[in-house]
């Protein structure tokens, strides 16, 4: 990070929006924890900051007013039922590039993808992910686990599980796809493990933000719970997908080009807020 002293005006604007706080102006200081978020660049009127990102030019002006978006956010839905047509690789590379500006805890730009678009690859992590969680809830809850679990958690927690499970196991006996649900492509978001936990933030934030652009691009998307829930539980899974050992997936979802239309707004509860 370099700050050229002849062009800077003393606004110090780039001080004030730093995150990590290592810039001063005054010291002509660049301290060495940056996170390389690059506020600095994008706010200093002078174009006096320098480092190896390059200004790719001015913002544009965004002309989606709240109600678009709010409308947007009414027409996304999760899709399980996909079109055979398999979507072009180049589609989808194109889709997590421009997904890059999703943001980030402590912009630590660690995620990575894995794309998997073989049907037959598919269809064996559905049926080892249903295998691997059926043993996961049999083995939580059964005769010998469920005083403890009453004891510790309460009659309602237990309840809650055994709904879980009961609903887990009746669908995947008459619905055997129901992880893939043969959609053409299911991304994985993953990361190296790290001990401070914020790329699964990140990862989180990624997933929302995609289903969202993907409407915009007429593709249909499911966040996948139980395919994440399965890595953790099964190495075999993760070695299936090439996923490295040292990583973690966090997020998953199934994209594709919807076989069916929604065609009305569903109403959802007005969320409880408090201000303090």
């Amino acid at each position: 990070m370099t700050i050229n002293e002849e062009k800077c005006i003393r606004c110090k604007k780039c001080e004030v929006v730093c995150p990590a706080q290592s810039l001063d102006i005054d010291a002509k200081t660049a301290a060495e924890d940056c996170i390389a978020c690059y506020h600095c660049l994008s706010v200093c009127p002078a174009d006096a900051i320098t480092n190896l990102s390059n200004i790719t030019g001015p913002y544009f002006q965004i002309n989606i007013s709240p109600r678009e978006f709010e409308l947007l956010m009414q027409q996304r839905r999760s899709y399980r039922q996909f079109k055979s047509t398999p979507i072009e690789p180049d589609v989808l590379s194109e889709f997590i590039s421009r997904m890059r500006y999703s943001p980030t805890a402590s912009n630590s730009q660690a995620l990575e993808f894995t794309v998997i678009q073989d049907q037959e690859l598919l269809q064996k992590i559905n049926d080892i992910t249903i295998q691997t969680l059926t043993r996961a809830f049999n083995k939580g809850i059964n005769p010998w686990t469920k005083p403890l679990i009453k004891l510790l958690k309460g009659q309602s927690f237990l309840n809650s599980m055994q709904r879980s499970k009961r609903k887990f196991l009746s669908k995947a006996e008459i619905a055997p796809d129901m992880i893939t649900y043969q959609a053409p492509a299911m991304i994985l978001i993953h990361t190296p493990s790290t001990p401070t936990g914020m790329p699964v933030h990140d990862a989180n934030i990624w997933t929302g933000m995609a289903t969202l652009y993907a409407e915009l691009l007429e593709l249909g998307t499911c966040i996948n719970g139980f395919v994440v829930n399965a890595v953790k539980r099964n190495k075999e899974l993760k070695q299936l997908m090439h996923i490295p050992a040292h990583h973690q997936v966090h997020s998953a979802i199934l994209i594709g080009y919807p076989k069916i239309k929604y065609s009305n707004r569903i109403e959802r509860k007005i969320p409880k807020i408090n201000f303090l």
